[in-house]
Order: structure tokens, then C-alpha cells, then sequence
């Protein structure tokens, strides 16, 4: 054999556990988990549902709705995901992943749909909100288009390859998302503020905690967000991928999912179906004062009926007297 001899070979890397990158292999497990954690929460819900079936308002449809769309929308995303670990990258992986982003899109949408009308107080303190629904329903069907639009141009524009016009597609979705942002924080203080002016209580307490779980969730993401500011600040160095591969499928998806669903839980829980939820929605409680004024006229009602005796007894007195 002489040193001019050449060889020609292919090297062909294939991974143990199968055709996924490894950073996204820990979201097969994920979102396979995240399905049945769903479907755990989905089947309480339901329990409830049927055991107060007659007395079930319609933002509590809306909930189940939402409950039974995020099984089917998770479970799509773990099976893109098993697909193409399974079988690589082709044209059925392609699919499920337009499939799997159009879903995601109407989570979204749908999410802010069902945030907007319980902050505006559907169900428990309006029975209805008239045409301003139509308005709500309109918004979340242009956040959901332009979610679609945003969704198949992200999968098949490369970042390198987008010029200007992105912005047609990137502006329009963040003009909705910051129109259910505002729309939303309004119609909360809103509520809140017609509550406590009615000196609703109990309702005005639902309303308080939904105010508090939306502020921690905010704080939750920006520290989060500030926490992967500082740990992708040494991006550059050699061994960053060597040490952040493992964890960055979660930096940048897994934990947002996280707190969605603390979110849609506590939502759920303040919202669920109990035995009063109609006469609960219907019904005001008695102001302080009117309560005391009640008292008083009949204190002093009572005190009439209580002199009236008494006065014709005397009378009856003087008479048996005079005789």
C-alpha cells in the first residue's frame, strides 16, 4: 500500500435514542407528560361539570372547551415530535408541524379570548356582554390568523433570508396581542372597581386573586427572562453549547408552558362548577348600610307594635275606672 492511495467514505451520525437533535429530545417526555397532566385536570373538571350540570354558567363552557383543546393541542405536539424522532425529517414531518403551529396559534387565541371575557366579568357579574362579544370574538379571530400567517412564515422564511416585509407579518399579531393586553388590564380594574363600589366582596376577592395571579406571572416572566439574559451572556465562550444543551429547550419553551398552565389551573379553580353557581352569578350581596337600615326600621317597627298593646291597655283602665 503506498501513500498515494485515497479512500472515499461516509460518516453517518445517528443518534441513540432516535432522529431528534439532542436538545430536543427532552420534549418528548415534556409535552407526553404535559398531555396527561391536562387530561388529569380535564377529567376533575369534567367530574365537577357533570355533577352541577344543571347549574353550569357559560364562561364555565368556555373553560371546558379550552381544557379539551389543550389535550388534543398537546398531545398533536408530542406526536410531531415522536414522529420525527422516528422517522427524521420529511413530508409528513412537515405537516404535523404546520398542523402542530396552527394549533398553537389558536391556544393563544383562545387564551385571550377566555382571559378577556372573565375579566370583563362574564358569567359572574354580567350575564351577558352584549355586543362588545362580538367585538372580543372578532379580535381573537385576527389574533388567530395573524398567529397562522406568523406560524407558516416563521417555518418556512429563514432569519437570514427575511428582509422589510416581515414586519407585515410580525406587526399585525403584536398590534392584537398588545389590544388584548390593554383590553384586558382595563376590563379588570374596571370590574374591580364596580365590585368594591357595590360593596361585592366575595365576587370582588375572585377578582383581586386573578389580579394577583396575572401580576406574578408577569414577574415570573421577566425575572425569567432577566435569569436567561445573564446565562446566555456567555454565549461566546467555547463550552457554552457543551454545558447548555441539555437545559436550553426548556430556557426557551418548557417553562413558558409551565406557567400557563399554573395559570389555566387557578383559573379553572376560581371558576369551577359548585352547586350555587347560578344564584351565586345572579345574586348581590346586601350592602353594610342597607343592611343596618333594614335593622333599624325594624327595631322601630317592633317598638310601635310593642307601645300599641300597652296604650290600649291603659285606655281599657280608665274606662273599667270611670264605671
Amino acid at each position: 500500500m503506498t501513500d498515494e492511495t485515497q479512500y472515499t467514505a461516509l460518516v453517518e451520525f445517528r443518534n441513540a435514542y432516535g432522529e431528534l437533535p439532542g436538545p430536543d429530545i427532552a420534549k418528548l417526555p415534556f409535552y407526553g407528560g404535559l398531555a396527561i397532566v391536562y387530561a388529569v385536570v380535564g377529567v376533575f373538571w369534567g367530574f365537577l361539570y357533570f355533577q352541577n350540570r344543571q347549574d353550569i354558567l357559560a364562561v364555565q363552557n368556555y373553560i371546558t372547551a379550552i381544557l379539551i383543546f389543550l389535550v388534543a393541542e398537546t398531545l398533536m405536539t408530542w406526536g410531531y415530535y415522536d414522529y420525527k424522532n422516528r422517522h427524521g425529517t420529511n413530508v409528513g414531518t412537515r405537516a404535523l408541524m404546520v398542523v402542530s403551529a396552527i394549533l398553537n396559534a389558536g391556544r393563544n387565541s383562545f387564551s385571550f379570548f377566555l382571559l378577556l371575557i372573565v375579566c370583563m366579568g362574564y358569567g359572574v357579574v354580567k350575564l351577558s356582554l352584549g355586543k362588545t362579544m362580538i367585538y372580543v370574538r372578532w379580535l381573537a379571530a385576527a389574533h388567530f390568523a395573524f398567529g397562522v400567517i406568523y406560524a407558516v412564515a416563521s417555518l418556512t422564511v429563514h432569519a437570514e433570508d427575511a428582509g422589510p416585509l416581515v414586519l407585515l407579518v410580525i406587526l399585525p399579531l403584536s398590534a392584537t396581542l398588545t389590544a388584548f393586553y390593554v383590553w384586558t388590564l382595563n376590563s379588570l380594574n374596571f370590574t374591580m372597581k364596580d365590585l368594591m363600589e357595590r360593596k361585592q366582596t366575595v365576587k370582588a376577592s375572585m377578582y383581586r386573586k386573578l389580579w394577583f395571579c396575572i401580576l406574578g406571572s408577569i414577574l415570573v416572566i421577566f425575572g425569567f427572562f432577566f435569569f436567561n439574559s445573564l446565562s446566555f451572556a456567555g454565549v461566546g465562550d467555547a463550552d457554552f453549547p457543551a454545558t447548555h444543551w441539555q437545559t436550553r429547550w426548556f430556557i426557551l419553551d418548557g417553562w413558558l408552558n409551565v406557567v400557563y398552565f399554573a395559570d389555566l389551573c387557578f383559573v379553572a379553580y376560581l371558576w369551577r362548577p359548585t352547586v350555587n353557581n347560578r344564584r351565586f352569578a345572579m345574586s348581590d350581596e346586601v350592602r353594610s348600610d342597607c343592611a343596618c337600615a333594614r335593622l333599624h326600621a325594624n327595631r322601630h317597627r317592633s317598638r310601635k307594635t310593642m307601645k300599641a298593646p300597652l296604650s290600649l291597655h291603659r285606655s281599657a283602665d280608665a274606662t273599667h275606672s270611670t264605671i
